[in-house]
């Protein structure tokens, strides 16, 4: 592959139509002779794809569709739930889904939307092979969607229709807090989506850094408690949030101690506050997910702890 075409593939996301190729200035004959020797492939009349390309992205241009909804949301680096299976958008003008293409044997790693920062990358779930969902649908913002893939906007859109009212919220908070939407752009979404899909934009959105630590952090709010969000202990680093003013907590994701620094930081963090006698609560997002009940009792009991202790201390 030319290094413009190489280039131009990973601009768009590694798979691109015809006319896309065209508008970056790149002549018919190269992307041809690219086919010809096998360093591109065509997935359909007028559709290419790189070598890096995935299943879903070539699974969705066979089927003349978008990856969309939960699954396009993924590929913003934003929370998206726990489905696994592929979400596809089509235009609502479309007369029906084309049939489905044989399965894509492709194993390369999922391609990511090309703007999203290498600090929202994490694991992209692989989708089971099972009939995709399908949203029909016109894309909300079709200046921002790439050829493969719906707009930031029509994939929350979407997705707070399709998740459940918990994991819509953490779409949306994770949707501000990463900023891959302004808060007034979610704000516009939300106040349009219907009233049972239970979401809305407030004070904490900005400071939830995670869909774990959003599921957290309003769960608690629902069961009365008192929590404070990104909190800075005396100057010797900020912790996720408090808990009714007398219990830090900390919500860990799947690669959050990648290195011996985060998690020497991390301990070193829990050892100082302990020294000012403030317990820490740390769970992982799979006790948040997988064993709510358990990490439930392990704040009440925490929280009951320290507030006895600083009664006895106020005394």
């Amino acid at each position: 592959m030319s290094d413009d075409l190489r280039f131009v593939m990973s601009l768009v996301g590694e798979v691109a139509h015809i006319d896309t190729l065209r508008r970056f200035g790149l002549p018919d004959a190269v992307w041809r002779s690219a086919v010809r020797d096998g360093r591109i492939r065509r997935l359909r009349r007028g559709w290419y794809a790189s070598p890096a390309a995935d299943r879903d992205q070539c699974h969705a241009v066979r089927v003349h569709a978008r990856i969309g909804c939960v699954s396009a949301l993924a590929r913003f680096g934003v929370w998206s739930g726990e489905t696994s299976a592929l979400h596809l958008q089509v235009a609502r003008h479309a007369a029906r889904l084309r049939p489905e293409a044989p399965p894509e044997r492709n194993e390369a790693s999922q391609v990511w939307h090309p703007k999203v920062p290498d600090r929202l990358r994490r694991e992209l779930r692989v989708s089971t092979r099972s009939s995709p969902v399908v949203h029909w649908r016109n894309d909300a913002d079709p200046v921002n969607a790439l050829d493969w893939l719906v707009s930031a906007r029509s994939a929350l859109t979407e997705a707070i229709r399709c998740l459940d009212a918990e994991h819509a919220q953490a779409a949306v908070d994770s949707m501000i807090a990463e900023r891959v939407l302004s808060r007034r752009e979610v704000d516009r979404i939300v106040a349009a989506a219907p009233s049972r899909a239970g979401v809305r934009v407030d004070e904490f959105c900005s400071l939830l850094e995670s869909g774990a630590e959003s599921l957290f952090v309003r769960r608690l709010l629902r069961a009365g408690y008192v929590v404070r969000p990104q909190f800075e202990l005396a100057g010797h680093g900020r912790f996720d949030g408090m808990i009714e003013g007398c219990v830090l907590y900390e919500v860990d994701g799947w690669a959050h101690h990648r290195s011996h620094e985060r998690f020497y930081g991390d301990r070193d963090r829990t050892l100082v506050a302990q020294s000012f006698g403030v317990p820490v609560i740390r769970v992982s997002a799979q006790h948040v997910l997988r064993d709510w009940p358990t990490v439930a009792a392990a704040v009440a009991r925490t929280v009951a702890d320290a507030r006895a202790v600083r009664a006895t201390r106020s005394r």
